[in-house]
């Protein structure tokens, strides 16, 4: 498991949105995003992240503290320890206060020419 720099994330917000602060959760401490730009509301796009220096045993971003929001997409860039820095894009989804939604991806393996 390699140790998480840093991540960065991009929502994009269907119909309901939602208001801030956009929280997460790595191993199972609940954080507001830094450096955020932009709104959860509905129809609009966020940005932000959050230094991390740990190891991410899990990794999740959590509903809204009330009503629903429904995100169309978003994109991770992930930044580990001793690895090169790489991107996942996640579908559509839709959060509440009782859900979170799994945003830990490993890094891709190494390939090899032979």
């Amino acid at each position: 498991m390699p140790k998480l720099r840093n991540f960065r994330i991009k929502i994009e917000t269907g119909d309901p949105g939602t208001q801030g602060p956009v929280k997460f959760s790595i191993n199972s401490h609940t954080l507001p995003l830094e450096n955020v730009k932009g709104s959860p509301a509905a129809g609009q796009t966020l940005e932000g992240g959050f230094e991390v220096n740990s190891f991410a045993h899990s990794l999740t971003l959590v509903g809204p503290e009330e009503g629903r929001w429904n995100i169309k997409k978003m994109t991770v860039d992930y930044e580990n320890e001793g690895a090169p820095p790489y991107l996942v894009a996640f579908g559509e989804v839709t959060l509440d206060e009782t859900t979170e939604v799994n945003i830990w991806r490993d890094p891709p393996l190494p390939v090899y020419d032979v």
